[in-house]
């Protein structure tokens, strides 16, 4: 028989547990059980060994049908009875990791977006690191709030001026009055800044989920201790606590990356809207071109609009052959090259997006039915989709060996602009290959927010291929646009010239020359009202099974002609996606209240009978993906 290895079982004695102790006995947790409709606050006794301990905002272990899980505790009272509550067993960590104002902004946010509070929580709150808590024992709670002025303005940026510089002098200036939050699109823009804040000598925190795991822990705490009372930081960032906050300010606020890509996909913009009601700060969105969202509340009065004044040199020249650049544009680039660095902005990056036969003008495909490309100069064609490379090219339908670029990319115009301005030095900035120096002359080629800095500012600024940005088949495409066109046209030069290769006629151009997107907005606005769009309406979409989006569409048109669904609701769709299908359910703004909690019952009632739960987002980018 063979003989197994003994080992003794280990047998723990039960914690002993001490009665409560004072009136406050009783924390109101939100539980992570990762069940949807469990999203209602549950009462949990305090041990007296634990009185001292638990706080509102500490985040503790309690047992959760028959499992132990992570609480969030958001009140403590005095109860009627404590018959029949359960102990909490542990606080996790020494430090109330938020702050009341903040669960109450979670709350409202939870409401908002008909999601459960631990979604935005994870979004909140980084993850912690033992280490980094142990390390900053010594600091004291500091953190404190104070009232002061509820100011609402958007700031147009200037031209010629370097953004990062404007609003690193600016928080200089608000930090003297109290704490300061700036929240950022991306980490390129959050290191820029941070640069500028270190000359000023502002002593600051980054909050970006890019940092490693210790040190953006250790800025979480520093912040919510109050040790420091200066934040910037990306997308999750609006939720910090800072100490006596006195000021909000948001860059770019119509940015797609502010908004949260895991459900409930919250946005920034609201998420400071929703936080103004709470506390008292100034709230100052910075910008070049607000979105549709903003300047519907500018037009309400509900934000100031604070422009900039500013004359831009313009110059616009249509390709009618499908050259890189006409030839009437060659004379003022090489001039503006005798001065400066000129910058070259192109659409889309690689070297050749998509190939066609150069004889029959066939558009060249995979047998698998992707889109060949080639990625560079030597190498060969290759499928898009499965990756399978091409040595020797020949058109499927006519055989001809004769092949044509089509779609070039940042690599291909780095190519033909080496051809036309011979002897001139050309560097390429992407998201791959970012450029960190400063550039002082030659030529730059650089996709959409990848732009090096300059000492004076670029002598051109050359957008390539401008009704390729401007012919985007998205509803957001000419706010974005035209934010992006702004931020690079303000990267020229005080003397500068600003290149348009596009058909003329179109009004970003005369919205750049008189630096006043204003009458592009308001028509843009104008229509969507009358078409009943955002931002005059509330949005929902579900994503489900074919099957049941179906019996769902099928609902929600017997709701709504019982009254249980606002009767302004459209219910568009089913729009299908694969396996998948979404609905789009649109509701005048007023009424929009309504109609998430309408959604957020349903939601809880399905999870109620264990059915799958569809994907929700409320008011997304866009409604087109």
């Amino acid at each position: 028989m063979a003989q197994g290895k003994l080992t003794l079982k280990q047998e723990r004695a039960p914690k002993t547990v001490s009665p409560p102790i004072g009136e406050l006995t009783v924390a109101q947790v939100w539980v992570d059980a990762s069940v949807y409709h469990l999203d209602t606050p549950f009462s949990y006794l305090i041990p007296g060994n634990l009185a001292h301990q638990v706080k509102i905002g500490s985040l503790i272990q309690v047992p959760f049908h028959g499992r132990e899980v992570t609480a969030l505790v958001i009140e403590i009272i005095a109860p009627d009875s404590l018959s029949g509550l359960k102990n909490i067993s542990k606080v996790i960590g020494g430090v109330p990791l938020l702050t009341p104002e903040i669960i109450a902004l979670i709350s409202a946010a939870a409401l908002r977006y008909a999601a459960h509070p631990f979604d935005l929580i994870r979004s909140a709150v980084p993850d912690r690191a033992v280490a980094v808590e142990k390390a900053l024992a010594s600091l004291e709670d500091c953190c404190a709030q104070t009232s002061g002025s509820s100011t609402r303005e958007y700031f147009q940026l200037p031209p010629f001026k370097d953004r990062s510089q404007l609003m690193a002098m600016k928080i200089e200036e608000r930090s003297r009055k109290g704490g300061v939050l700036t929240v950022l699109p991306d980490t390129s823009e959050v290191t820029r800044l941070s640069h500028e804040l270190n000359l000023l000598g502002v002593s600051h925190v980054v909050i970006d989920s890019s940092l490693p795991k210790s040190e953006l822990y250790s800025n979480f705490l520093k912040a919510r201790l109050g040790a420091i009372s200066v934040v910037i930081g990306t997308r999750s960032s609006i939720f910090t606590p800072v100490s006596q906050l006195q000021t909000i300010m948001i860059y770019n606020e119509g940015s797609e990356n502010f908004f949260e890509k895991r459900a409930p996909g919250w946005n920034v913009r609201d998420i400071s809207f929703l936080r103004a009601r709470i506390q008292s700060f100034d709230l100052i969105l910075v910008g070049y071109s607000p979105s549709s969202e903003v300047s519907r509340l500018i037009d309400e009065k509900w934000i100031d609009y604070k422009r900039s004044r500013g004359k831009v040199r313009v110059g616009i020249y249509a390709a009618d052959f499908g050259e890189l650049l006409p030839s009437r544009a060659l004379a003022p680039i090489k001039k503006a090259l005798n001065s400066g660095p000129v910058l070259f902005v192109a659409p889309l990056k690689g070297y050749a997006q998509a190939i066609r036969c150069a004889k029959c003008r066939t558009l060249s495909r995979c047998t698998c039915g992707g889109a060949h490309e080639q990625l560079s100069p030597s190498a060969p064609i290759t499928c898009n989709h499965c990756l399978t490379k091409i040595a020797e090219w020949r058109c499927a339908w006519c055989h001809s060996e004769r092949m044509s670029i089509q779609s070039r990319g940042a690599d291909r115009h780095q190519h033909e602009l080496g051809l036309l301005f011979p002897g001139v030095k050309s560097v390429i900035a992407t998201s791959e290959h970012p450029i960190n120096s400063v550039v002082e002359s030659g030529i730059v080629v650089a996709t959409a927010g990848m732009a090096p800095v300059t000492t004076t500012g670029y002598s051109a600024v050359v957008f390539l291929e401008g009704n390729r940005f401007l012919n985007q088949p998205d509803m957001r495409a000419n706010e974005r646009v035209r934010e992006m066109f702004f931020s690079h046209a303000a990267l020229a030069s005080t003397d500068g010239l600003v290149i348009f290769i596009q058909d003329e006629g179109h009004s970003i151009t005369t919205a750049i020359a008189t630096w006043n997107p204003s009458m592009a907005i308001h028509r843009e606005l104008e229509e969507r009202k009358s078409l009943q769009l955002p931002p005059y309406v509330r949005v929902a979409k579900l994503t489900m099974e074919q099957a049941e989006v179906t019996r769902l569409h099928n609902a929600l048109l017997v709701a709504k002609d019982e009254g249980r669904i606002p009767k302004t609701a459209k219910i568009l769709g089913p729009i299908s996606s694969g396996e998948k299908a979404s609905l789009i359910l649109t509701v005048d703004i007023t009424e929009g209240e309504d109609l998430i909690r309408t959604i957020h019952e349903f939601m809880r009632r399905r999870s109620v009978s264990k059915k799958v739960l569809p994907s929700l987002r409320i008011d997304p980018y866009s409604l087109s993906h």
